[in-house]
């Protein structure tokens, strides 16, 4: 019994951070249920959206609370913003996916921090980014999790 808890608080755990190339197959490894599964990662991953969301908003509003700072101290010229290729893939699928294209890339391929971080600083609606990475997490919990009723 003490085992079990402790497979479901490690499972938990990595849900918060890592979720399609962690948790969930960290979950079917251990011999959790298709039900448990999405159970555990999905509220894992969901406490990790809300922690990771208001943790970089905070952390945003105190880059922008510097950078402000820095711009009045500075008498000189700002040098002009250098466009790096991951800042080009980032603007690109920010203008044509949206938030939508960032929740749902999030749980796949980047970490649900990474992901909140970047749709906290390119939108605004705190809500509309839960709900999207609440769907996302929730649309790849199941995902992921059918290929062990498959396969």
């Amino acid at each position: 019994m003490e085992q079990e808890i402790w497979e479901i608080v490690s499972v938990f755990l990595m849900s918060t951070v890592k979720f399609v190339f962690g948790a969930v197959p960290m979950a079917l490894a251990m011999g959790f249920s298709f039900f448990e599964t999405v159970v555990v990662t999905s509220l894992g991953g969901f406490t990790g959206v809300l922690f990771f969301v208001f943790l970089s908003d905070t952390l945003v509003k105190k880059f922008k609370a510097q950078k402000e700072k820095k711009k009045n101290d500075q008498t000189k010229q700002i040098d002009k913003k250098k466009f790096t290729r991951k800042n080009k893939i980032i603007v690109f699928i920010k203008r044509k996916f949206g938030i939508a294209g960032i929740s749902l890339i999030t749980p796949l391929l980047l970490s649900i921090p990474l992901g909140c971080f970047l749709a906290v600083r390119y939108f605004k609606n705190k809500q509309q980014i839960i709900a999207y990475m609440f769907g996302a997490i929730l649309f790849w919990s199941v995902s992921i999790a059918s290929f062990k009723l498959f396969f």
